[in-house]
């Protein structure tokens, strides 16, 4: 059953998606935001449901910025859109094998 929290945080990054907007989105057990440019939600062949961005700030770990992260959905506690659009990558392939099946994704 999916909760509250993940009903409304796929809402928000759809919303981003499709106005194509920059957010700024919290995942559990991390310090601070990330600052992403939401490109879509994919299934994983292992059933996990993630957040594919291009990140440009915020919160990496050990990852260097900027670049592209695949984010679990279920560890997003938060989704806010910025008053900041982004311009799709070319690099950016939604057929590539590494996507499974795709919930929503920009065009």
């Amino acid at each position: 059953m999916i909760n509250d929290t993940v009903e409304i945080v796929t809402k928000l990054l759809y919303e981003a998606t499709r106005r194509r907007r920059i957010c700024s989105l919290s995942l559990t057990d991390e310090p601070e935001p990330r600052i992403v440019h939401p490109y879509g939600l994919c299934q994983t062949n292992r059933d996990k449901i993630m957040i594919i961005c291009w990140q440009e700030d915020g919160y990496a770990g050990t990852s260097r910025l900027p670049g592209y992260r695949n984010l679990s959905l279920m560890r997003c506690s938060t989704v806010e859109l910025l008053d900041r659009h982004f311009l799709v990558r070319g690099d950016f392939n939604p057929a590539d094998s590494s996507y499974q099946d795709w919930v929503f994704h920009v065009s």
